[in-house]
């Protein structure tokens, strides 16, 4: 046995061995990804297993990351007392603006529900699936009706680890992202330090950390700081892994770009960069290096790749307007782009950029991408951090450009500037670069522009409590939740025009009005039998006439069988919302169940 071992074991080591079985994990990946599988079996594979292959991810990136500090520092030099204190400093400074600027809120209407309703299943269930329905058996909630949703997730996973250690509270989602707020900036500096120096270091700090559009996120329930936090990390790791190659710092860098490439839809471009990282530390060290946990990488990718398919051939999940036929088009471009330049140079109060950043980030941008051209044959003179931001770099512009080509994504749009915090991340490094080589030519150039960033925290400060999202329809929510929970203790079944997600979150039985009109029957029962103490109607009226007379929405309204007593109702803009309580079910004696409705033969042709 041990003469067996002692054969394996160099042979297990051969770096052409790793390599054949990298190959090998890559070709049935693809196969089983894109070829073997349907779209049914993809959803049912990414729901029921990719609860598991997120956390082995997320395991072996932990215990590589933890590998990687006892393999060497990534800096060359730590940083010295005053540095720290100030980089920490500025770090607390600006993350506690962003926090304290507004109260716990979603800002994206239904985009961070069904996040959070992912997270909810993830954290009882240990399923990718957001619920549509759910109720009470026997004292346990229990979602029903759950879809694999098209937004991929990394951060339901991260909030379903907090409400793993701390209990489900709505509250962790929020907590998420006010933690990954000052690990952000904390990456920026660091990467910027790596770049060009403390004061390199400082300036992306400051250029980040004075960024209204970054700062509103946390204090919301959306994934956006979890792709920019990870498109850093692969930036650091990545740097450090160019710097000085080891199967160590590759293992760590590829399981990052890996949980990257799962924090939004476009980041699964950045496995392209990871891939001419990886080539460049071969090239720099004369030799390929597999490590073990790289072989197993194409395998960790294919939770993205079904649910790419399964979103690709599901149009119900793209959430297409009135006015668009596809996704992507390169149609939407100039229109894009033409709100992508209004929004970047927008200096009105109510705007999340900063034109600070934008101007310099964009001049430093055209600059890096000469000096790419212009250096691409010295590549191997560049830096670590060089090098991993032009990789990188390369990722975000083509993740740019297949945003303008998106149908709806022009940054002025409040809801859709979110978009644009990757292009600022490459923006503000490109900035820095810029700084750090005019500093050669123009002494004390970086400390102008420390200056200068540092004033224009003033200007934005005011601007990172003013999120312009869809500030209605979240307060027309948030009310709701607040009048039902005043209510006296009780079961309630809350019937609701908009989604029925954020009532599903705080564990309370929600359909929607049209599922309501559907099973008129059944809620003539529950009201006999007296299931619930109460249910709740809430619909949306909208003005009908000059006076100020309002009524449902279509998509709300109730047949007249529908008894309804109004509890109370408050105006939100030009709309009310009414919350009524339904009374009774006075079925017409023709009245039909959908099911009774299949049964029936279709009518005589002609008919």
């Amino acid at each position: 046995m041990s003469a067996i071992s002692s054969r394996i074991g160099p042979f297990l080591q051969r770096q052409d061995v790793r390599l054949a079985a990298f190959g090998v994990s890559a070709v049935v990946a693809v196969f089983v990804g894109f070829i073997a599988v349907s779209v049914k079996q993809a959803e049912m594979l990414v729901r029921n297993r990719g609860y598991y292959v997120m956390l082995a991810t997320v395991a072996l990136f932990g215990w590589s990351w933890w590998k990687m500090r006892r393999d060497g520092r990534i800096f060359s030099a730590p940083l010295a007392r005053r540095e720290t204190f100030l980089a920490a400093f500025a770090i607390a400074v600006f993350s506690l603006m962003a926090i304290n600027a507004e109260p716990y809120q979603s800002k994206i209407l239904n985009d961070e529900f069904v996040l959070q309703s992912t997270a909810f299943n993830m954290h009882y269930f240990r399923e990718v699936a957001t619920m549509v329905r759910g109720y009470e058996i026997d004292g346990v909630f229990v979602s029903t009706d759950n879809y694999l949703d098209k937004r991929p997730y990394f951060y339901p996973f991260l909030v379903s680890l907090a409400h793993d250690l701390s209990g489900y509270r709505l509250l962790n989602g929020y907590l998420v992202n006010s933690i990954l707020a000052p690990l952000t900036l904390a990456l920026a500096f660091v990467f910027g330090r790596m770049l060009a120096g403390f004061l390199g270091g400082m300036l992306a700090l400051l250029f980040m950390g004075t960024l209204p559009l970054l700062g509103q996120n946390a204090t919301g329930s959306g994934m956006e700081l979890t792709n920019v936090a990870m498109i850093l990390v692969t930036l650091v790791l990545g740097a450090a892994y160019v710097d000085r190659p080891s199967e160590t710092r590759l293992t760590a860098f590829l399981l990052g770009a890996v949980l990257l490439a799962q924090s939004r839809y476009e980041s699964a471009l950045f496995v392209l960069s990871a891939a001419l990282i990886t080539a460049v530390g071969w090239l720099r060290e004369r030799r390929i290096l597999m490590p073990w946990a790289a072989i197993f990488v194409p395998l960790l990718l294919l939770p993205v790749a079904l649910q790419n398919k399964v979103v690709s051939n599901t149009p119900v999940l793209w959430e297409l307007n009135e006015r668009s036929e596809s996704r992507f088009s390169f149609t939407y471009f100039a229109d894009n782009f033409r709100g992508a330049i209004s929004y970047l140079f927008n200096a009105d109060s109510e705007r999340s950029n900063s034109v600070v950043l934008s101007t310099a980030g964009l001049i430093g941008l055209a600059w890096a991408m000469v000096m790419v051209v212009m250096r691409l044959r010295r590549h191997h003179r560049a830096g670590g951090a060089a090098v991993a931001l032009a990789c990188v770099g390369i990722a975000i512009v083509a993740n740019t450009l297949l945003v303008l080509c998106y149908y709806w994504s022009r940054f002025d749009d409040p809801m859709a500037s979110r978009f644009s915090l990757p292009l600022h991340l490459l923006m503000a490094f490109a900035a820095v670069a810029l700084a750090m080589r005019l500093d050669k030519w123009i002494p004390a150039t970086r400390t102008l522009l420390i200056v200068v960033a540092f004033f224009g925290t003033a200007m934005a400060a005011g601007r990172f409590s003013y999120h312009y999202y869809s500030h209605l329809g979240i307060d027309e929510i948030e009310w709701q939740r607040r009048f039902v929970n005043a209510m006296p203790p009780g079961s309630r079944l809350v019937v609701t025009g908009n989604s029925s997600v954020p009532w599903l979150l705080e564990k309370k039985p929600a359909i929607l009005i049209g599922r309501a009109r559907m099973v008129a029957d059944r809620l003539q029962f529950q009201l006999k039998a007296g299931t619930y103490r109460d249910i709740l109607v809430i619909q949306s009226l909208r003005p009908t006439t000059a006076n100020g007379d309002h009524a449902p929405i279509v998509e709300d309204a109730l047949p007249s069988f529908f008894k309804l007593q109004l509890v109370t109702e408050k105006r939100f803009g030009t709309r009310i919302c009414r919350i009524s309580r339904l009374t009774a079910v006075d079925l017409p004696s023709d009245w039909k169940t959908p099911e009774q409705l299949r049964a029936q033969p279709p009518p005589p042709a002609g008919q």
